[in-house]
C-alpha cells in the first residue's frame, strides 16, 4: 500500500516546537521515521518556520538552526514549480498549496482558517490538526521522552 502524502503547515512545525508534550509534536517526531506517512516540505515553508521561530516567538538561533536541519533532513525537500494564486485573502498561504500539488499529496494538515475552509484542493484533502487523532489514531499514544 502507498503512503500517505502529507504537507503540514508551518503553523503546525510552530505548534510542535512551543509544545514537545503535544500530538502535534509527536506528528512532526513521526516524520523523522515517516512510519505513518510521507512527509513534504519547500523551502519557502522553511524560510517562513524559521522567521517565526526567530522573530515572532524568539527561540534562539542555534535551536532553530538544529531544527530546521533536522527537519531537512527527515521530510522531503522539494520546490515546486507553479506559483498559485488560490488565496487572495493571505497569498503567502499559497505556498502551502503550491508544495501540496508538486508532491501530489493526499493531505494538508494545517489550523490555517484560509486553507481549512477550502476543505479540498485538486483532490488534496486540507484537514485541521485537531482530526489528526482520528486520521492517525497511533499518535496518540504517550509520548515517550
Amino acid at each position: 500500500m502507498k503512503p500517505i502524502r502529507v504537507v503540514l503547515d508551518t503553523n503546525v512545525y510552530i505548534s510542535a516546537a512551543l509544545n514537545p508534550d503535544s500530538l502535534l509534536y509527536r506528528l512532526v517526531e513521526d516524520s523523522t521515521s515517516q512510519k505513518l506517512a510521507e512527509y513534504y516540505t519547500s523551502p519557502e515553508i522553511i524560510a517562513e518556520l524559521q522567521d517565526k521561530l526567530e522573530n515572532k516567538f524568539h527561540f534562539s538561533r542555534q535551536i532553530v538552526v538544529r531544527w530546521i536541519n533536522q527537519l531537512e533532513q527527515s521530510v522531503n525537500v522539494i520546490r515546486p514549480q507553479q506559483k498559485l494564486t488560490v488565496i487572495t485573502d493571505d497569498p503567502d498561504d499559497n505556498k502551502i498549496l503550491e508544495c501540496a500539488i508538486e508532491c501530489q499529496a493526499d493531505l494538508i494538515i494545517s489550523a490555517d482558517k484560509h486553507l481549512t475552509s477550502l476543505k479540498i484542493y485538486e483532490n488534496i484533502k486540507i484537514m485541521h490538526p485537531s482530526s489528526l487523532k482520528y486520521i492517525f489514531p497511533q499518535l496518540n499514544k504517550p509520548h515517550n521522552k
